[in-house]
């Protein structure tokens, strides 16, 4: 029997990785070649090329550092590579987890199954950007995948735990704590659906964080006092062996502390920098200290928790349990500082190694199998068409299933009969005699708790049983996943360093919208001129400020790309989809030159240089400073002290050590570069309170010019907005809601400039002062003509041709010195 569903499901893992498959209502994990549950993440290279993948490549890190490599997740989606030194190989983090996923695959050729499988479900963090879900789905392609559906680890988690529980309504949180990531996920099931209502994470916050800090806190130090070990830290090229060495150690030495109170290092002998011999088992850890290293880095994960609680309006007691994933949770110690700072009951009644493996097998089991990958019917076979409507899992028991039968020769059904048959149960859905178009409906008959698998029984008009391809279908009483939702908030940066908004995290995918209004360009390009575009920045995140988000990725319209000169303002219209696996799709049509501009968005991230992280460290630093005494100065003696606290924070520790250690280590650049963006959104929010009465004095100086402008020139609508506009900022200064002024002042002046801008007396006003910049514009001949025009313009009274005069002379003005980290990522739009 063929299958007509996906049925395998993989756990990608950053330090493990594994495969299941689904059999009847259970998933079971498909053991490797080394008879294990799990496959460790790591793939080397010997001297001729050989490869090796799993545990063999994971024993190689220590005596051969340079030619094989681990947690290459984490670096997934961006332009770095991976270099083998003895065989002078160089891979990219997308072809590593192909060779690992080629590996899982083998597996399933390998045992009693005995099957090729084309397509297989593939799970990743909910927190993974899309960037790193677009390698994902690449990593799949390269490993042979026809298909690879993918599903975040905290659904998988949730499947795996419910899938056959169908009486149950509750909020479970989910917390996946694995090698490299961490996720935390509330979770509806009701009513055999189970839905992801609320998220929270981070892709730099895992085991080997709990491995490094450590390494740094614990051993390193006693080393260094013992030996001559210069500069011996990350970063250091001459000692990376040794750190890789060392941090092996540490691994088994965590594992080794969760059923003893101390241990010491093995395996790892090295030499220091007078040559003589360093054996790390003189180094003594006991889980006393293991624990104090550990704590603020799982307290890090429980605040997400928190958090995510928090911002969904639950209480610990309105969640019936904590479901645990993830190698780190198995430790005791864990466990117990979950227990204490969520209290909530934890469940770990199922292998956190494998749970998320077995949940993607049964996610995978409603998953059809696309049927360019099925076989087709030969002659002398019928083929059937199974609606895409019909489920393969359901909570109901009574499914409607249907579908169209064909005869490949072209001759009519008319007159043959259909039947659906469980062959276990001995059910029969009765003979449906069929129309001359084949086509039938059928309600089923389902058993809770097995898997229902219903013989498609085709018989000619003489009663005489006919092949039929395929010849069953399936269908299992279950909990099902109704979409996954979108993980950031998604929009369009524009130039002024705001952000329009198309999708709100958490929204089901697939998404797809046309922006209601029309966006304008900021600037003029000429057909044909090297260099010039409109560029179109799609971000991800929650902040209004776009450069405090993470850029996506670009539509670029070139001036090569247009047939003829695009004014600045002309208008631009753009729609945004994206697709279950999130995969990013740009439109923009611009009427003016009644031309459409697409592209599939490309997500790869380039790596943040080492330097520039330095930079930005430096010039955060410097601003919390002054900020401080900001603070001092105004007699703001809270806002002070919460800025004390954050330049003693653990997260600016963090990053100094991150942005030290990451000029010889890709993951820590990335870490560096993701908590430098949390420590800006910090210090910008303390600015705001340091500046909130500047903030007020100014909103109450719009609003009352705004007043006055409307009663002058605004229409009945616009003097109502303005006064709910009023009404709102008072609220929110009365309540010091520091965080939401800055989105209603912008809406006041938005306001304003619509009322503004549609008096022609202020385009007059426009074009005379410019006439007075002629000595700044960039090209004083475009400059000359342009006011010419202008001042005819003016003699005819035509109040839009003066308009577009100004936006032209707008654009021919030198642009303002870069902003600092060029904000609002070089964006050719305003709204």
């Amino acid at each position: 029997m063929n299958r007509t569903t996906i049925d395998f499901g993989i756990d990608l893992g950053t330090t493990n990785s594994a495969i299941a498959v689904l059999k009847d209502v259970r998933a079971e994990i498909i053991k490797n070649n080394d008879d294990q549950d799990v496959t460790p993440s790591v793939v080397s290279y010997g001297k001729n090329g050989q490869l090796f993948v799993g545990t063999r490549a994971k024993n190689r890190i220590i005596d051969k550092s340079k030619d094989a490599y681990g947690e290459f997740k984490r670096r997934m989606g961006t332009n770095n590579i991976y270099k083998f030194e003895a065989s002078g190989l160089t891979k990219k983090p997308e072809e590593l987890s192909a060779e690992l996923l080629k590996s899982l695959r083998a597996d399933v050729a390998r045992s009693a199954l005995a099957e090729e499988i084309q397509a297989a479900v593939i799970t990743v963090p909910a927190a993974f950007e899309l960037h790193q879900c677009d390698a994902t789905r690449r990593a799949a392609e390269l490993a042979g995948f026809k298909a690879s559906p993918l599903l975040q680890e905290p659904v998988a988690a949730a499947l795996a735990y419910g899938f056959q529980v169908d009486d149950e309504k509750a909020y479970w949180l989910v917390y996946d704590f694995g090698g490299g990531t961490f996720d935390a996920a509330i979770i509806k099931a009701e009513e055999g659906v189970i839905n992801v209502v609320h998220h929270g994470g981070d892709n730099f916050l895992g085991g080997t964080d709990i491995d490094w800090a450590i390494l740094e806190s614990l051993i390193l130090p006693q080393l260094s006092k013992n030996h001559n070990l210069p500069d011996f830290k990350r970063g250091n090229d001459r000692w990376e062996g040794t750190l890789l060495k060392l941090k092996r150690s540490v691994e088994l030495a965590k594992i080794d502390l969760t059923t003893k109170e101390s241990t010491t290092l093995t395996d790892c002998v090295f030499e220091d920098g007078s040559g003589d011999e360093v054996d790390c088992e003189e180094v003594t850890l006991s889980r006393r200290d293991v624990v104090s290293v550990a704590e603020p880095i799982i307290r890090r994960s429980t605040d997400i928790c928190r958090s995510v609680l928090k911002e969904k309006k639950l209480s610990a007691s309105a969640v019936q349990k904590v479901i645990l994933v993830g190698g780190p949770t198995k430790a005791p110690y864990f466990r117990e500082l979950l227990k204490s700072a969520l209290g909530i009951p934890v469940d770990f009644s199922m292998d956190p190694l494998t749970v998320v493996a077995k949940g993607a097998a049964v996610f995978a089991g409603t998953q059809k199998i696309d049927p360019t990958l099925l076989r087709r019917a030969k002659v002398g076979e019928y083929q059937v068409e199974l609606l895409k409507s019909n489920k393969n899992v359901g909570h109901e028991i009574d499914p409607l299933a249907g579908g169209k039968v064909l005869n490949p020769d072209g001759a009519t059904v008319e007159g043959f009969t259909i039947e659906l048959v469980n062959p276990k149960s001995q059910w029969r859905s009765g003979k449906v005699t069929l129309r001359a178009d084949g086509a039938f409906l059928i309600n089923l008959l389902a058993e809770r708790g097995q898997r229902n698998v219903f013989n498609i029984e085709l018989r000619d008009a003489t009663g005489t049983m006919q092949k039929v391809v395929p010849d069953h279908m399936v269908y299992t009483v279950g909990a099902v996943v109704e979409e996954q939702p979108l993980i950031n908030s998604m929009g369009v940066a524009l130039a002024t360093n705001e952000v329009a908004w198309f999708f709100k995290k958490g929204s089901g995918l697939p998404q797809k919208k046309k922006y209601p209004d029309a966006f304008r360009t900021s600037r003029a390009i000429k057909a044909g001129e090297v260099g010039m575009a409109v560029r179109i920045p799609i971000v991800e995140g929650e902040n209004d400020a776009a450069d405090r988000n993470r850029l996506v990725g670009a539509l670029e319209i070139t001036s090569e790309m247009i047939k003829r000169d695009l004014a600045a303002g002309s208008e631009v219209e753009i729609t945004l989809k994206i697709d279950q696996s999130r995969s990013i799709t740009v439109n923009a049509y611009v009427p003016i030159l009644d031309e459409e501009f697409e592209s599939h968005l490309d997500l790869s991230k380039t790596s943040v240089a080492p330097e520039k992280l330095e930079s930005e460290l430096d010039a955060e630093v410097k601003r919390l400073s002054s900020l401080i005494k900001k603070a001092e100065t105004a007699n703001d003696l809270k806002a002070a002290a919460a800025l004390e606290k954050i330049q003693s924070s653990e997260l600016l520790a963090e990053i100094k050590k991150a942005v030290s250690a990451a000029k010889g280590d890709p993951d820590a650049a990335e870490k560096a570069d993701k908590r430098l963006l949390e420590l800006k959104l910090r210090l910008d929010e303390a600015e705001r309170k340091i500046e909130w009465p500047t903030m007020v004095a100014k909103a109450r100086e719009w609003l009352d010019d705004l007043d006055k402008l409307v009663k002058q020139h605004g229409t009945d609508q616009q003097q109502q907005r303005s006064d709910e506009l009023a009404a709102e900022v008072e609220e929110i200064i009365t309540a010091k809601q520091v965080e939401r002024l800055p989105r209603r002042q912008k809406q006041v002046e938005d306001l304003y400039f619509r009322v503004l801008f549609a008096i022609p007396a202020y385009w007059v006003n426009q074009f005379q002062r410019l006439e007075g910049e002629r000595e700044k514009f960039t090209n004083k001949e475009d400059a000359d003509r342009l006011i010419d025009m202008g001042r005819n313009y003016l003699q005819q009274n035509n109040a839009d041709g003066l308009k577009n005069v100004v936006f032209k002379l707008w654009a021919l003005l030198p642009r303002q010195v870069v902003e600092e980290v060029q904000r609002g990522f070089g964006a050719g739009l305003i709204h």
